[in-house]
């Protein structure tokens, strides 16, 4: 099995645990945590998922929520009227909604609910992955491609909960109760992405922000050799 993180090499002949009825496979040298393959849900039952969500920004909770993540880790690495976009936005552009309410030019783009691939033309000063890369089957290829998005000097700003590191924690977890969760990420896991993206790693804060910052020129950042340029199919 190939980590989806640091892409090292191990063996999985024993999940690390079994929790929501399900194996889980955790990479020995970074910590990455995925489902096993059947336990992945597909398009239809995915959006079925996500529909259940309730992601309204005039909620007080939910609005606090993403003005944590705005105020920790976006406002500081892209000022307004800075171009941003809200990738992976879901049924409700919540994050976009509020950029835009505080003076950004912020785009929103989901692959179910709001399609139009316009919105992914950059350059944008930063990429919002807002609870997004713990649905993604790999994360890898969808950081690469965004990050050939980014204006030089760019930042990819992530919010995703980190993982505990005991199998016996892992399964009390209620972030894994969601079936489409199917991937978690920690500290040592961001800080091997980040490497292969040739990224700095810019913020680290748990339980659940990672920003990483790339200087690259344009088309260089996050190359990725799959040759497409889409953002939810796997890199080698």
């Amino acid at each position: 099995m190939h980590c989806r993180a640091c892409a090292s090499s191990f063996r999985a002949a024993t999940p690390w645990t079994r929790a929501r009825g399900v194996a889980w496979f955790r990479c020995p040298r970074c910590g990455q945590v995925r489902v096993e393959p059947s336990a992945v849900p597909g398009p239809e039952a995915a959006a079925a998922r996500y529909r259940l969500h309730r992601n309204d920004p005039a909620e007080p909770g939910y609005r606090a929520f993403l003005e944590t993540f705005v105020d920790r880790a976006l406002a500081p690495f892209a000022a307004p009227p800075a171009r941003v976009l809200d990738f992976g936005s879901g049924p409700a552009p919540a994050l976009a909604l509020l950029l835009r309410e505080r003076g950004y030019d912020a785009e929103a783009w989901d692959p179910l609910f709001a399609p139009d691939r316009r919105a992914l033309t950059g350059p944008f000063v930063l990429v919002a992955v807002h609870e997004v890369l713990e649905h993604v089957p790999y994360p890898y290829r969808l950081l690469s491609t965004l990050a050939r998005k980014l204006a030089p000097g760019g930042s990819i700003a992530v919010r995703t909960r980190f993982p505990p590191e005991r199998p016996e924690d892992f399964a009390r977890w209620w972030y894994k109760e969601d079936p489409t969760h199917i991937g978690f990420f920690g500290p040592l896991a961001f800080e091997a992405l980040s490497r292969r993206l040739g990224a700095d790693l810019a913020l680290l804060e748990a339980p659940d922000l990672a920003v990483l910052r790339f200087s690259a020129e344009p088309g260089q950042a996050g190359r990725c050799r799959a040759g497409s340029d889409d953002p939810l199919r796997d890199c080698p």
